[in-house]
């Protein structure tokens, strides 16, 4: 019969079909991640940096509200920053000497949240960290301001303290994160890397 002869070279061309997957596959795997600039950088975080701290609101009215924002980002900048390069050390001073291609200098310039009348109602947070990149000669090449941002639903009183640590938390987080992105797609610090500084399509503009 007719569907009994094409049986066989069905069977074939679906044994076939399935030994090429795999390859197609292990073809298609990306690639191992390599740091997005390949440099040797030093991340500055002094002790006056990380003992940064914003206060909100009066004793009177809302309640004074302290936000310990440098005290998270010693613990959140690091690891952040880490994957955007070759090595990433971190230091309580500006190095005066040593190997380091780019030098970052983070400070906080504000933080704030929202007031909140009621219990139980959401607030939000934003804090704005500038940071300051300079080269191997000590030159700034390179400044900006992020934002991170949070937003938290909020308990009543007896949980006031641990709710506004948790948006502190997640603010000082998302901007470091933000940090990051922010430093990898820097023109400046790309130009000095060995593949950036010649490159024709590297973007000269100043950020």
């Amino acid at each position: 019969m007719p569907i009994l002869r094409r049986l066989p070279v069905a069977l074939f061309l679906l044994c076939v079909s399935l030994m090429l997957t795999p390859a197609i596959y292990a073809q298609a795997a990306p690639a191992t991640a390599e740091a997005n600039l390949p440099l040797d950088a030093v991340l500055v975080l002094t002790p006056e940096f990380c003992q940064t701290k914003f206060k909100q609101g009066s004793i009177w009215t809302t309640g004074r509200e302290t936000f310990a924002v440098g005290k998270m980002a010693c613990t959140d900048l690091e690891p952040a920053l880490k994957p955007a390069f070759k090595s990433l050390t971190v230091a309580s001073a500006p190095p005066t000497s040593g190997n380091a291609q780019v030098v970052l200098i983070p400070k906080f310039a504000n933080a704030h949240a929202t007031t909140s009348t009621f219990a139980f109602a959401n607030r939000e947070m934003d804090v704005f960290l500038q940071w300051t990149a300079k080269n191997a000669a000590g030159k700034t090449i390179w400044l900006q301001t992020v934002q991170g941002s949070s937003k938290h639903h909020m308990g009543n009183m007896f949980t006031h303290g641990h709710d506004v640590n948790l948006i502190v938390r997640d603010s000082v987080k998302d901007v470091s994160v933000r940090s990051a992105a922010q430093i990898e797609a820097a023109p400046a610090l790309r130009k000095l890397t060995p593949s950036g500084e010649n490159s024709p399509n590297q973007d000269t503009r100043t950020p």
